[in-house]
């Protein structure tokens, strides 16, 4: 404080007799005061009004003033200032209302000067420590609006003699279990850091040049179990002989910026991986096109062999004739196949047109179906063969069916008689595809995940699939959903209809695919 100084050394003394101020004077010199004199009431006054005191000492009669009055008059121009009554015409009532005026002492006056001097130290010492009071209020002040833990902590023991009430605000413990506690800090430590921190202690302890003015990064278990991330700076003090005796500094919590690296480390893994697909999509598709070609001479030459080998009218002790036919019809299931590759791989547009639902399901079975990996389930499709007429993107709404069947299968692998049921229906406004299997259904704790991108419980999966899913269903103006229990899990797509889409009424048949 800077009034701290000059509560050391001012003195002002009041009285209207000259040789009481001479005498007066000359103690307080003498004890190291700075005295400034004044006989009169106004003077007094004016002198408050200049200068800064510490401590007055003012006559209780003052030529027709009252030095309850001036007592009065001074404290509103110095509340920080000690008051010292000091009068020969003592009486309760004037001490009374002193005391009641906030004076610090009422002194009788005497030939010995000595209670008037013990008061006078005594108001000075009573001043420096509210001063210091004062200081270590706003300096605590100051710390705790500081948005880190501030600490001290003894050498080579590490225990803690400091530390800032943000403390409890970061990490939720009572400060006083920092200072107590002798293992407090150590076992708030993350096990993966310790090994880092006791080498950083030891680094401390022994003084070397790293730790003087070091920084090091923990994770610290908060109160409620969170892992708080710590950037920690520091500063060694060491004594005359260079050993290191104390260990101050900052902690400051980075956990957002920690997260937020973290984040942006995993978006870059992610956008790597999409940039792979895409890459792995394009190759796919462009494979596609090119088997196409010497499928198409397969099935040519398988013809051209079954037509000659039928034009010479020979007869063969195998069935050459069957085994081109089967020939023919691999070749065109193969053609199929890719042909679905093909189309499955393109990318989608936003061109959007009048489509029929349940041919997307027919395609869209048939080419997970074809699958080998696949043929172990039973596939059962309750649809109409009449036309369901939607509107949107066929390549798109084909990809989510592609995606729904091939979960299923996953599903069910392993299970006894597994079976994936598809089922078409319509509503008044809404048309309604499910796709159920008889798996062991989605765990609690993954349902809520389930639509999240890059999450996945397949050891080969990527976890864009239903992510993307739920998007395409969502722009087409539907809705992607689903319910799992033990005993299986079902996956529905539901879609608008459009008061111009032409349906018809013609009730759904079962296709067993199996």
């Amino acid at each position: 404080m800077s009034n701290a100084a000059t509560a050391q050394s001012n003195l002002l003394i009041v009285d209207d007799e000259p040789n009481q101020l001479l005498t007066l004077r000359d103690i307080f010199e003498s004890e190291g005061f700075q005295v400034f004199t004044c006989q009169s009431y106004e003077e007094a006054l004016q002198q408050s009004g200049n200068q800064v005191f510490a401590v007055a000492i003012l006559d209780l009669q003052l030529h027709g003033h009252d030095g309850i009055d001036l007592l009065r008059q001074i404290q509103q121009l110095q509340p920080a200032m000690r008051v010292i009554i000091h009068t020969g015409y003592g009486s309760f009532h004037s001490a009374k209302d002193a005391v009641n005026l906030g004076a610090f002492a009422y002194v009788e006056k005497s030939y010995d000067p000595a209670e008037l001097i013990h008061w006078v130290h005594r108001a000075v010492k009573d001043l420096l420590s509210e001063a210091l009071s004062h200081s270590e209020q706003k300096f605590r002040e100051l710390l705790d609006d500081v948005k880190a833990i501030v600490w001290e902590c003894r050498l080579p023991q590490h225990r803690f003699s400091f530390v800032s009430q943000q403390a409890e605000a970061i990490l939720g413990f009572p400060v006083q279990r920092w200072i107590d506690e002798p293992t407090f800090w150590d076992e708030r430590i993350a096990q993966e850091d310790r090994s880092r921190y006791e080498a950083f202690c030891a680094a401390c302890a022994a003084g070397a040049d790293s730790a003087r003015d070091g920084d090091v990064e923990l994770r610290v278990v908060a109160s409620d179990g969170r892992i708080v991330w710590l950037h920690i700076v520091t500063h060694l003090v060491v004594d005359a002989d260079g050993n290191p005796t104390m260990l101050r500094g900052a902690m400051f919590d980075v956990t957002h910026q920690k997260v937020s690296e973290q984040q942006l480390r995993d978006m870059e893994i992610q956008l790597e991986h999409v940039s792979r697909l895409t890459t792995l999509g394009e190759m796919v598709a462009g494979i596609a096109h090119e088997i196409n070609q010497p499928l198409a001479a397969i099935a040519n030459f398988a013809v051209a062999a079954k037509v000659a080998i039928a034009n010479d009218n020979c007869e063969h002790s195998v069935p050459v004739e069957s085994w081109l036919e089967t020939i023919c019809n691999q070749t065109e299931n193969c053609g199929q196949i890719i042909r679905g590759l093909r189309s499955f791989a393109k990318r989608g547009h936003g061109d959007q047109q009048w489509i029929d639902l349940n041919q997307i399901v027919r395609d869209s079975v048939n080419l997970v179906q074809c699958n080998p990996h696949n043929q172990f389930a039973e596939f059962v499709c309750a649809h109409s063969d009449a036309p369901l007429t939607v509107f949107g993107n066929p390549v798109q709404l084909r990809q989510v069916l592609v995606n729904l069947l091939q979960n299923a299968c996953d599903a069910t692998r392993g299970r006894d008689h597994p079976t994936i049921a598809i089922n078409v229906a319509v509503g008044d406004e809404h048309a309604r595809v499910s796709v159920r299997d008889n798996g062991s259904g989605i765990a609690p704790a993954q349902q809520a995940k389930v639509f999240d991108a890059f999450y996945t419980t397949k050891q080969e999966g990527i976890g864009m699939g239903l992510a993307i899913s739920k998007s395409i269903v969502e722009t087409h103006g539907g809705k992607l959903s689903y319910d799992s229990s033990s005993d299986g899990s079902t996956f529905y797509i539901t879609l608008p209809l459009s008061n111009d889409s032409p349906q018809t009424d013609a009730p759904p048949q079962e296709h067993s695919l199996s």
